[in-house]
């Protein structure tokens, strides 16, 4: 009888699954499930695992997961499940492997091909140098890789949530806003998806303009028309000019000499915007660490599915171990 494995990448909006057939090392019946459409995670699999011509038994699973994966339970901070994970296992019948799902992403980055990288800056990046991948989606992810041995590991945070620092003015009064509405400001509190719309109310505020627009998506689309919407464009300048600043703040944190990766849902969508604007400026703007961080390499990773490479990575290596 064949055998097969099961990877899962679950963020806040969407559930990704692949099979990994024996014999064959690329992802197999590639899925996407929406969240909202299922009660509970349980749920979900058991829903991909029916769709699917799955041969065979199962014999082991990887579940990349936004989720705090040390806790036997936990909820999802941006949707409704709460995972079981001794529910998940009795329903797959086998004891899966947790990760959070950025150090998925940072699995992934260990081993990207160099196709699937547009270059953001340019730099010298140190061969065995620390690398930092960081990506606005749903959330802010923030992960770290480490050279071990031949190979790397990945060193997990949760970055997303350090407090917000801005750099100028006009970033001070719209955080001045942003703590009106929130007692702790968060850095994913405006550089995610759902944060551009908390910046976006706040550029308006800030500039006395009024607000339209009511989805991330509508913003990402009337700032990069060829006649774009006003407050839409300076909202994404903003994005971008604050990510820079977050990312350079992040890289000087892990001593990411290595290299820069963007991964996550947004920027793969906007990136003429990204290179044309104050991003790379204010990732070096750091002072007496400018020539540090001026030789740092940036890449916006490109990939179909690298949450779900990074949990195939990930099961390889524990089952090799």
């Amino acid at each position: 009888m064949s055998q097969y494995t099961l990877v899962a990448d679950v963020g806040a909006t969407n559930a990704r699954f692949a099979l990994l057939l024996e014999g064959d090392a690329g992802l197999q019946e590639v899925k996407v499930l929406p969240c909202a459409d299922y009660p509970s995670l349980q749920a979900a699999v058991q829903a991909y695992l029916a769709s699917v011509n799955a041969p065979g038994s199962l014999t082991a699973a990887c579940i990349a997961i936004a989720g705090a994966v040390h806790l036997p339970v936990f909820e999802l901070a941006n949707n409704h499940w709460q995972v079981d994970k001794a529910q998940v296992n009795k329903s797959l019948a086998v004891d899966a492997l947790w990760v959070n799902d950025f150090t998925a992403q940072a699995w992934a980055m260990s081993k990207v091909a160099q196709a699937d990288l547009l270059q953001i800056k340019q730099g010298q990046a140190v061969a065995a140098g620390n690398r930092l991948v960081i990506g606005p989606g749903t959330g802010l992810g923030v992960a770290g890789l480490v050279a071990h041995g031949e190979g790397w590991l990945p060193v997990m945070g949760e970055g997303g949530h350090v407090s917000l620092a801005p750099e100028n003015q006009l970033q001070n009064d719209i955080l001045a806003y942003m703590w009106c509405q929130h007692k702790h400001v968060s850095v994913e509190r405006l550089l995610s998806g759902p944060g551009i719309m908390n910046l976006y109310a706040a550029v308006a505020h800030v500039q006395g303009l009024t607000p339209q627009l009511s989805h991330p998506a509508q913003v990402l689309k009337q700032a990069q028309l060829p006649l774009p919407n006003p407050l839409a464009a300076q909202t994404l300048a903003q994005f971008c000019a604050m990510l820079g600043h977050a990312v350079g703040n992040a890289a000087l944190l892990y001593g990411a000499v290595g290299g820069v990766y963007l991964t996550g849902g947004i920027l793969p969508r906007m990136t003429n915007f990204l290179k044309e604007s104050e991003f790379v400026h204010s990732f070096t703007e750091k002072g007496r660490l400018n020539s540090y961080l001026q030789e740092i390499p940036i890449y916006l990773c490109q990939a179909e599915q690298p949450g779900l490479q990074g949990a195939a990575i990930a099961l390889q290596q524990s089952l090799r171990s």
